[in-house]
């Protein structure tokens, strides 16, 4: 495929380590945000597959290049998508999962959302929940949960992609407005093992930088969600993920007993 740059820094991957998700505000042009506006609801697999789509959205430069970043040079590119459209007021959706994400801190899978009209609250805009994305659950036992501290609302301009590791807790805001809120959603997917390909500033490994503890977690949950962080961070730059949650090398049973203990 056509060679395309990575875009992000070693405290850019970090930053989605932590969040599981980037936001490119209004990174799509208006000409191409009003072709989209009025598609029509449900499967957009011919459009998202078509040629303007690919140049506009799929491979612009900003977007292509977090995808890049984040799963290699030879990352596969949506050969389509799902447009999700809602027009009437409505209560919104309750929390759910798309999936999850592997054994946990692999990260082969981008679902993104493209929003070709600027969204409002009153829109009934998408709400994700930072750090969310490396729980595995069940999508139906999160599903009764109301607001969660420290989610977020994309309220967001016209040409607005936001790019989340599968897996991230997400739903509809409740809508009050009867404006159409449209939002075309689509996948890219890893080919390669993971490596340390995207900017950087030497070759050294830098050991992997905690952010602060999201607002709804625990102390000792957020524990847990470093050591997630610790391996995902670690699995993108193509090392050993469980290294680095060790203190020490284990014993066998025969060193242990060779030793007199």
């Amino acid at each position: 495929m056509t060679d395309i740059r990575p875009t992000m820094t070693d405290d850019d991957v970090m930053d989605f380590v932590a969040l599981g998700y980037v936001l490119l505000e209004g990174a799509i042009g208006d000409d191409f945000n009003r072709v989209c506006v009025d598609l029509e609801r449900g499967n957009a697999d011919p459009f998202v597959a078509s040629e303007p789509f690919t140049q506009n959205v799929l491979l612009h430069e900003e977007v292509a290049g977090v995808v890049r970043s984040l799963l290699g040079k030879d990352f596969l590119v949506p050969g389509g998508g799902h447009h999700h459209v809602f027009e009437e007021p409505f209560i919104g959706q309750t929390w759910h999962s798309d999936g999850l994400s592997g054994s946990g801190y692999d990260v082969d899978e981008l679902q993104c959302y493209y929003y070709p009209k600027a969204v409002n609250l009153e829109d009934g805009p998408t709400m994700i929940l930072p750090g969310s994305h490396c729980r595995a659950v069940d999508r139906e036992a999160i599903a009764h949960y109301g607001d969660i501290l420290g989610q977020v609302s994309l309220t967001v301009p016209a040409g607005t992609v936001a790019l989340t590791r599968y897996g991230i807790w997400h739903k509809a805001g409740p809508k009050t407005s009867s404006t159409r809120r449209g939002m075309i959603k689509f996948s890219y997917h890893r080919t390669a093992p993971p490596e340390r390909d995207w900017v950087t500033a030497s070759d050294e490994i830098p050991e992997y930088a905690d952010r602060p503890r999201l607002p709804y977690v625990t102390e000792v949950e957020s524990y847990r969600d470093r050591v997630r962080r610790i391996r995902t961070w670690r699995w993108l730059c193509g090392q050993e993920p469980e290294g680095s949650t060790r203190r020490m090398r284990p014993r066998t049973l025969a060193e242990a007993v060779g030793k007199g203990l």
